[in-house]
């Protein structure tokens, strides 16, 4: 299976990283503003910064609150672009603008990192119970190997386009 780094445990993050390691898949979590150490107790490894999460993770899922924040962790300093492994492939399942959408989609590409744009709908409800609906846009055979990781976390995961 493969190391999924997870950046951004809040109301929605944190219940879909539980899923994750439910699942038995490895994770390497961080959130500057969220405490983690619950979920390292259920065997996650605990990470200090976006980068460190990439650096050690071959799928990066990111779940935060709006489009400042995503920028935030994946392209700027200390972020997971700084940290990318070759191979990588970026999910974010944050809700975000499409302006900024493009621009950390093109920074990803630019490193030739795949990059999944795949916001989920079903709230705080659904994402503990891992029913959320997921629908994502980007690299067709991206979202083919993190399709059986997204089914983890949702009962609807489409990929709706590029």
């Amino acid at each position: 299976m493969a190391i999924i780094g997870f950046i951004g445990l809040g109301t929605m993050g944190r219940p879909m990283a539980r899923n994750l390691i439910k699942a038995g898949h490895k994770l390497v979590v961080y959130d500057k503003y969220a405490k983690f150490d619950d979920l390292v107790s259920l065997g996650a490894e605990g990470a200090v910064s976006n980068k460190e999460v990439a650096s050690k993770s071959e799928i990066i899922i990111t779940m935060l609150p709006n489009s400042p924040q995503v920028k935030e962790a994946i392209i700027g300093p200390g972020g997971v672009i700084e940290g990318l492994k070759k191979g990588a492939i970026v999910v974010d399942m944050s809700s975000i603008d499409p302006d900024t959408c493009r621009k950390v989609g093109a920074a990803l590409e630019a490193k030739k990192t795949a990059f999944l744009d795949a916001p989920v709908s079903g709230g705080e409800p659904k994402a503990i119970e891992g029913t959320l609906s997921i629908t994502a846009s980007g690299d067709k055979a991206a979202f083919e190997k993190v399709k059986p990781i997204l089914e983890k976390m949702g009962t609807s995961v489409v990929l709706a386009g590029h």
